[in-house]
């Protein structure tokens, strides 16, 4: 399990399936949830699905807990790619509890998997995808030091029309020019805690 502030990112279980199941089928949730939004998830495609991840040692998925009372609030996942020798992680995630969003827990999460990936799996740059529409996740993403680095025109169909996908990325220098910014705004006071825990990255 990996800590960040009032968050707790712990593997996914296969009793967490009932409430993803939930997630999965909430339409406005779903269309704001990634890249290529996809809505109505059995739970027969989600034990399917479950059984993938498992074998998948470089996919990784967490639920997103708050620490104190332990309530699943969304899920994160990380996964690791090697193109041309250049470690990449793909991150994404959402809030599946919609009361909270607006409260800055994405871009919270999305620091954490970023401290994961090169803190913890050395990555050399991370990266996320998004659809045209959700610019609160742009805004996120933004808020963290990612770039726009592309645009998949025309890429996903979603209420009648279809949207351009637009690809975000930061690499490993970018990040630690900005990191104990990041880390001081979003964890706050939680922060020289999080480092006495937590190996700090080479040369800071």
């Amino acid at each position: 399990m990996f800590e960040f502030g009032n968050l707790r990112f712990r593997p996914t279980e296969k009793e967490d399936l009932t409430l993803l199941h939930e997630w999965e089928n909430d339409f406005e949730l779903i269309m704001y949830s990634r890249s290529k939004p996809l809505n109505f998830m059995s739970m027969v495609q989600l034990e399917k699905q479950f059984e993938d991840w498992m074998k998948d040692e470089k996919h990784l998925h967490f639920i997103v807990e708050l620490i104190e009372s332990k309530e699943a609030i969304g899920i994160a996942r990380l996964r690791q790619e090697n193109w041309g020798n250049v470690k990449t992680a793909d991150i994404g995630t959402y809030i599946g509890k919609k009361e909270l969003w607006g409260k800055g827990l994405g871009r919270r999460i999305t620091v954490a998997l970023m401290e994961m990936s090169f803190n913890q799996l050395n990555a050399d740059r991370c990266e996320a995808w998004s659809v045209e529409y959700n610019h609160r996740a742009h805004k996120a993403l933004e808020a963290c030091g990612f770039k726009k680095g592309g645009v998949v025109r025309k890429a996903a169909f979603v209420n009648g029309r279809k949207w351009d996908g637009l690809h975000f990325d930061i690499l490993r220098d970018e990040y630690l020019k900005t990191r104990m910014d990041l880390l001081k705004q979003t964890l706050g006071n939680k922060l020289e805690e999080y480092l006495k825990k937590h190996c700090t990255i080479k040369g800071h």
